[in-house]
């Protein structure tokens, strides 16, 4: 996979920002307690303002279009807070990243969609139309295993895309093989996703607010880890 070269002089520019604003990176720098409390302060608001900007940016490509490139750009924005680099014009650099990844985005996430689309549908009519015998829960278990797979591998799609640059249909096949490849992400990936969304189904105002920002975050931490173990055996290779 062909990592992305960011400018170092606008890097630099960045965290020149940051330094005066704060981040959890430096929380430990911050003078007393109402200035760490601001930082956190900080982080939530950022948190909300992406996970606005998504829902927008979602909505704006008919969701099935919209998510992908708005779950990349999203996620870029959430890992400049991991890494202390948070961005002080989340509106313009949302908006950028959101048009430069819209057609390669889509191409990779549409087919987990409707993968976890078709899956849903499915176990529908199987409940509503299949008996109380073993092949019914043979398919039913199939069939959940399946979208639950389909799942993990939009776990792994906007951090694969915001890390990378291969075209759409080369990053597509490294996405749909890497839960093979690495299963214990992928499980967390899943467990993570499915469990926040249950969650929040049940309290939809913390849904809206922080639904997507946050799964997304926990994923791009989880995703990140084996990313960097891959980078480094290439290099070593």
């Amino acid at each position: 996979m062909a990592a992305r070269n960011p400018d170092d002089k606008q890097r630099e520019r960045d965290k020149a920002r940051m330094r005066l604003e704060g981040s959890p990176a430096d929380i430990d720098e911050v003078p007393g307690w109402t200035g760490r409390l601001m930082v956190w302060m900080r982080v939530v608001a950022h948190l909300v303002a992406i996970q606005l900007m998504m829902i927008a940016g979602t909505v704006l490509g008919l969701v099935v279009v919209g998510l992908g490139p708005a779950a990349v750009a999203g996620a870029g924005l959430l890992r400049r807070i991991v890494d202390g680099d948070p961005s002080d014009a989340l509106w313009g650099d949302f908006w950028r990243a959101y048009r430069a990844e819209l057609p390669r985005a889509a191409i990779v996430t549409v087919p987990f969609m409707a993968v976890i689309a078709l899956g849903w549908y499915e176990v529908l009519v199987l409940l509503a139309y299949g008996g109380a015998d073993t092949m019914t829960a043979v398919l039913s278990g199939a069939v959940i295993a399946l979208a639950a797979y389909a799942v993990a591998c939009l776990g792994y799609a906007p951090h694969v895309l915001r890390r990378y640059e291969d075209p759409a249909v080369r990053t597509l096949r490294f996405v749909a093989v890497a839960p093979l490849l690495s299963p214990l992400t992928a499980l967390g990936c899943a467990i993570t996703v499915i469990a926040l969304t249950v969650i929040g189904i049940k309290f939809i105002p913390v849904m809206l607010l922080i639904g997507l920002s946050v799964p997304l975050l926990l994923t791009g931490l989880i995703v990140d880890r084996w990313l960097d173990k891959v980078d480094a055996r290439g290099a070593a290779a």
